[in-house]
């Protein structure tokens, strides 16, 4: 039984690295698309984006350990966090990153990158696990499903992470761009092992 587990969760992991850009990239634009629907002007009223407020509340708790991912990893690769609020305009719990002392662009894309693959493994896990072990208990399922759905909801490329990595650049212009280029192509590298290993 352990072993099963054991090679669930690392089968889960794989999928995770695979997929994980295109979760990146969908979510984005998802909730670009939900963005440029609000209001161009001054506040009218408590937010600029009734729809992205909604959406923000009721996928509170997954956004919850989403924010907490971020903030793990965070903390692990060195990079400055200002603080943990809820942005005025949207209404929305975000992790505000200091970007005046930003840490080496491989660090903060190598942070980044780990924050798409933890969050995509932590929601594929709360989908997948509980259906195995907790058949029984159909509200307990339901709810981790719908805490899954909020952290993959909240992944997505948030213009805190460009400020960030654009810092880095400017801080370092040489090495930065050298540290993107190698990034980048170790990134390609594995994500076409990867791909080759599963197909």
């Amino acid at each position: 039984m352990q072993a099963d587990v054991v090679g669930l969760m690392l089968g889960n992991f794989v999928f995770s690295m695979q997929i994980a850009p295109f979760v990146l990239v969908a979510v984005t634009i998802l909730r670009g698309l939900i963005l440029l629907s609000g209001q161009k002007r001054e506040f009218e009223d408590w937010t600029r984006n009734p729809l992205m407020s909604f959406l923000s509340i009721i996928f509170l708790p997954g956004s919850l350990v989403y924010i907490a991912i971020r903030y793990v990893v965070s903390k692990a690769f060195g990079i400055n966090v200002e603080n943990i609020g809820s942005s005025t305009t949207y209404g929305e719990i975000n992790l505000f990153l200091k970007v005046d002392r930003p840490p080496r662009v491989a660090v903060v894309l190598s942070a980044l990158y780990i924050i798409v693959v933890l969050s995509v493994f932590v929601a594929l896990s709360l989908i997948f696990l509980p259906a195995v072990f907790f058949l029984d208990n159909t509200p307990g399922v339901v709810f981790c499903w719908y805490v899954a759905v909020g952290v993959l909801f909240s992944n997505s490329l948030r213009s805190g992470d460009v400020s960030l990595v654009i810092a880095s650049l400017r801080r370092r212009p040489r090495t930065g761009v050298l540290e993107f280029v190698t990034v980048l192509v170790i990134l390609i590298i594995l994500y076409t092992q990867v791909i080759g290993v599963m197909v």
